[in-house]
């Protein structure tokens, strides 16, 4: 998410040290999640051919990620400007902010996968976050909170994953829709549990809860096969059209957590 929230199989693990004694910029680096750390070998098929995902997207990931952000980054590492710690933390109203803002891009997601044709694969996956979502933001209005309109961040990303399915550019709705539930699966629930010890009282929400399955071992590996499955039919030219998203997926994902980290 940038480096994404978005990384957007695996694992990737943020590091997440006090809000409040840290810069805004080093926050703002440490929530964003490390894409593929921790992530298995590739995988093969039944058929023997490596996993795309794991692999192709998985080395795409990796590319943008220094060795600090992720054991197998590529990228170089950038020296860090030193700043003056600032006072600040997140309040409820900024996570809920945060929540509403993903409620709109997984519920986009959701959306378009439900009325495409061509994603129909990836229907009832098990991973589908919008109605945990909204019970949550239920919760928080339960508490008293006003829950907020979206804002551009969520807004912006939506709009986006609209247009490219409106066009037909499913190589590069792939990119996003798996990077997406990638990142909150691994990095994104260490941000919730970081979330909820600082504004919950620990209480875990139901957005980091699936109830289909082991997200880990069944429903991630799951949603793997079925992409790998679909693009096991694409020309060279198609899978690159994938992997020339993964910055931006990290990109507008990353976006969203602009609602828990330090203002600039």
């Amino acid at each position: 998410m940038v480096a994404l929230l978005i990384a957007l199989t695996a694992g990737f693990a943020p590091t997440l040290q006090p809000l409040c004694t840290r810069s805004a910029q080093l926050q703002r680096t440490a929530l964003l999640p490390r894409m593929m750390e921790g992530a298995p070998a590739a995988e093969d098929t039944s058929e023997g051919v490596p996993s795309f995902v794991q692999t192709e997207m998985r080395g795409a990931a990796m590319a943008l990620h220094t060795r600090g952000q992720a054991r197998e980054g590529k990228a170089p590492e950038r020296k860090q400007e030193q700043s003056p710690p600032v006072m600040w933390q997140p309040q409820r109203a900024d996570y809920l902010q945060f929540l509403v803002d993903s409620r709109e891009v997984y519920g986009c997601l959701e959306e378009l996968v439900a009325s495409t044709p061509e994603l129909e694969p990836f229907r009832e996956s098990g991973l589908e976050r919008a109605a945990a979502l909204d019970r949550d933001i239920e919760w928080f209005k339960s508490e008293g909170l006003e829950v907020p309109a979206v804002k551009s961040q969520g807004e912006t990303y939506a709009a986006m994953l609209r247009e490219m399915v409106a066009k037909g550019e499913f190589e590069a709705f792939v990119c996003h829709f798996y990077n997406f539930y990638f990142a909150h699966t691994a990095g994104g629930r260490m941000i919730g549990k970081r979330m909820a010890d600082l504004l919950l009282d620990g209480r875990t929400l139901d957005f980091y809860t699936w109830q289909k399955g082991d997200v880990d071992k069944e429903l991630l590996p799951g949603l793997r096969g079925k992409i790998d499955e679909m693009v096991a039919g694409w020309s060279r030219e198609q899978k690159d059209a994938v992997l020339a998203q993964t910055a931006d997926s990290f990109k507008y994902g990353g976006a969203l957590l602009q609602h828990i980290s330090a203002p600039k």
